[in-house]
């Protein structure tokens, strides 16, 4: 077998401040157990409560359970109770760091693959993590879970002394995409074996740094530390337990203006997901760190070439080239980035080619535009908007009813409003945009796709099916397959860019921005270490090395 991911542990330790993570001075600490009392005299660093006992407070959105393989949401505290098999690096998304595998290896057809266990691995209540409490997670997941479709290609699975191979029908890169995630990791096989999936909803026991002690719905959660934790993360100093007594994570449904008051007053130590206008009041508050933690993701429209107007290619290509997405990323205060591709620079398989072709060719070309509606035969009116055979180039754009895309979808109807165009906007709920688009009852409409992973985008970025005609439609999933199982990282970087200019060619799929999420936390928290992409990794606290 070829060894994929060899000595990268090793290597990585040696890289000073972890591969773009900062991690604040460690303090020595020793460890009690857990209290379960609100802190107090908390100064934003790590806190003493009333009780000797040591902790922080983290302000999140509410959990669903413990069980990862059934829960349809999994928020940001949440990876303290579970830890994936790999981590994406946050440096570089085509690479991943060991977390609860020591590594992988795959064979040289790519239909076998193992993932190296480490001994010595204990779930909180002592027992050990084994090879058969993989296979059974594994199974778990491809048995029922909503998610277990990125691993459908795991034929059988079996015991190799501690490590656990992995066979599989094809090879696909979307596995070791799903291996890093949070609805992939390793449940208790006695919890799996005695439970109901309502019982699992709560009861399951996955392996992580931390466990659910006690639940109060709708207020907040309390953590105790595994005391038995271990990890192979490179990006942490403290591969052992973490050295705090137990952390509150508060799931209360706050408003925003509690919330940055709690965090300024020290009452809570971070904020995993903060609006705007958080953003803006915590930028003047001392001892307050604001921190981008965007997960990739790209929103785009589609054009329905059915349309009157639409169908003509020039007519497209001159509305891609008329949107100023600077001017959009103004109005919106820094709530989003531009995009010019439809896998972005976040993603797995990002091709600059793909980005660099789309900026020079398919956007911020107003004169090109205005070039090309003459050519398809519009002209001005007197009413300042273009038309031809008596009739006004009109649209409606479907948007969101809350967030970002309204904000976008104005200043794109200003935009185009500038050489012509008249777009209308409706709003609507997200779900009913999609049900039209895949109706073909709609003009144009905007689509989100929110994955680190280039496979998943691209297999689901059409939703209106008669965009493309089934031969066009073919070789753009043949693309898409051929880098989905390739084991050749260059060369599915370019059948993704491949893939992309079959999409960019019909001028009917537009890339248009990603939107971009915060979180706050106090900058005194000693040993808090903090990744380029705003991933926090709480292991170092109090760490004496």
């Amino acid at each position: 077998m070829k060894r994929i991911l060899a000595l990268l542990m090793g290597i990585m330790m040696l890289v000073s401040a972890f591969a773009g993570c900062s991690n604040t001075a460690n303090t020595p600490s020793n460890t009690d157990t857990p209290g379960d009392n609100t802190p107090a005299n908390n100064n934003g660093g790590v806190t003493v409560d009333e009780n000797g006992k040591r902790t922080i407070t983290i302000y999140d959105s509410e959990w669903l359970g413990t069980n990862l393989y059934r829960c349809t949401g999994w928020n940001n505290a949440q990876d303290l109770i579970a830890d994936t098999f790999f981590l994406m690096d946050p440096e570089d998304r085509n690479n991943v760091l060991p977390r609860i595998c020591e590594g992988y290896e795959i064979s040289e057809d790519g239909l076998t693959m193992k993932l190296i266990m480490s001994e010595g691995m204990k779930f909180y209540d002592g027992t050990d993590v084994t090879p058969e409490d993989v296979i059974a997670s594994i199974q778990y997941g491809l048995d029922g879970s909503d998610w277990g479709y990125g691993y459908s290609n795991i034929e059988s699975m079996e015991a190799d002394g501690k490590d656990v191979i992995l066979h599989l029908s094809t090879y696909r890169t979307d596995l070791m995409h799903f291996l890093c995630t949070c609805f992939m990791g390793i449940i208790k096989k006695d919890c799996l074996d005695t439970m109901t999936d309502d019982e699992l909803q709560w009861g399951a026991i996955p392996y992580g740094a931390f466990y659910v002690d006690e639940y109060i719905p709708g207020d907040r959660i309390i953590l105790k530390p595994n005391p038995y934790y271990k990890t192979n993360l490179p990006l942490v100093e403290n591969k052992g337990p973490v050295d705090l007594d137990y952390i509150t994570v508060i799931v209360a449904d706050t408003e925003a203006f509690t919330q940055t008051t709690m965090l300024a007053n020290g009452e809570v130590d971070v904020l995993t997901g903060i609006n705007m206008e958080q953003y803006a009041e915590l930028q003047s508050i001392d001892g307050v760190i604001t921190l981008e933690n965007t997960y990739p993701n790209i929103e785009y429209f589609e054009l329905n070439q059915d349309h009157k107007d639409l169908q003509d290619i020039n007519v497209r290509k001159a509305i891609m080239l008329a949107l100023d997405r600077d001017a959009m990323e103004e109005m919106c205060n820094g709530a989003m980035k531009p995009a010019y591709s439809m896998i972005t620079e976040g993603m797995q398989f990002f091709s600059e080619k793909a980005e660099a072709y789309f900026k020079d060719n398919l956007s911020n070309n107003v004169e090109e535009a205005k070039r090309l509606l003459a050519e398809a035969g519009y002209t001005m009116n007197g009413e300042g908007y273009l038309e031809k055979d008596g009739s006004v180039l009109e649209f409606t754009f479907l948007s969101r009813s809350s967030g970002t895309s309204v904000t976008v979808a104005q200043e794109m109807q200003l935009q185009l409003q500038e050489i012509g165009i008249k777009m209308n906007i409706e709003t609507i709920d997200w779900n009913y945009i999609y049900e039209r688009m895949a109706d073909d009852d709609y003009d144009a409409g905007i689509a989100v796709l929110e994955w680190a992973e280039a496979i998943l985008v691209l297999n689901y970025a059409y939703y209106d099916p008669n965009t493309k005609s089934d031969a066009d439609m073919q070789v753009y999933k043949d693309l898409v397959e051929k880098a989905a199982t390739s084991s050749d990282m260059d060369q599915a970087v370019e059948y993704v860019y491949e893939a992309q200019m079959e999409m960019f060619k019909d001028c009917a799929i537009v890339p248009l921005y990603s939107d971009v999420s915060y979180c706050a936390y106090r900058n005194d928290i000693n040993g808090l270490v903090v990744c380029g992409d705003g991933s926090l990794f709480y292991n170092d606290i109090n760490y004496a090395g």
